[in-house]
């Protein structure tokens, strides 16, 4: 996954890539006031969350409510920091980094549908990896979409569950 983020990130504008660079130089904790020491500055988050991230979040339906920084999140920072790690949105070095699990996904032995959008967060190419591991897995990669693909193919997304389920898609 971190070698997607680097890719994701370095398709950022030229300006807006320099700007992130030089904060995760500086450390993305720590700045700011006081009550914002334990979390992103509000630039960063920005920054991460916004150009570096939206592009692979949606498609078909763009969120205009998306906020990049978060707020609606209700983020537990001492909990995403221990998950995600200290340097920043495109590294994970934190105890996520620990379940990267693709040698023991053969040991599966249930149908299994993996679904992902053509533009997806976590790249289509690392659930390509999940459907070949995964003995007789469905994988449906859904157009226009991004990593909220059941936010821009509804319907598509519906099918393909009720599909996999065996089941009539509600019309």
């Amino acid at each position: 996954m971190n070698e997607v983020l680097a890719l994701e990130k370095a398709q950022m504008p030229p300006e807006k890539l320099k700007r992130l660079n030089e904060l995760e130089a500086a450390g993305p904790f720590g700045k700011g006031e006081a009550w914002e020491h334990g979390r992103y500055p509000v630039e960063y988050a920005a920054l991460a969350w916004g150009p570096g991230y939206f592009p692979f979040l949606y498609g078909a339906r763009p969120d205009p409510t998306y906020d990049p920084q978060g707020e609606e999140m209700g983020t537990s920072w001492e909990l995403y920091r221990e998950m995600w790690g200290e340097h920043g949105e495109f590294i994970i070095d934190g105890n996520l980094k620990s379940v990267e699990y693709l040698d023991r996904l053969p040991s599966i032995k249930v149908p299994t549908l993996i679904v992902v959008g053509d533009h997806d967060e976590c790249d289509p190419a690392l659930s390509k990896e999940m459907n070949e591991a995964i003995k007789g897995s469905k994988l449906v990669i859904l157009p226009n979409s991004g990593h909220m693909n059941f936010v821009d193919q509804p319907d598509l997304w519906q099918q393909a569950v009720v599909g996999f389920l065996g089941g009539k898609a509600a019309k």
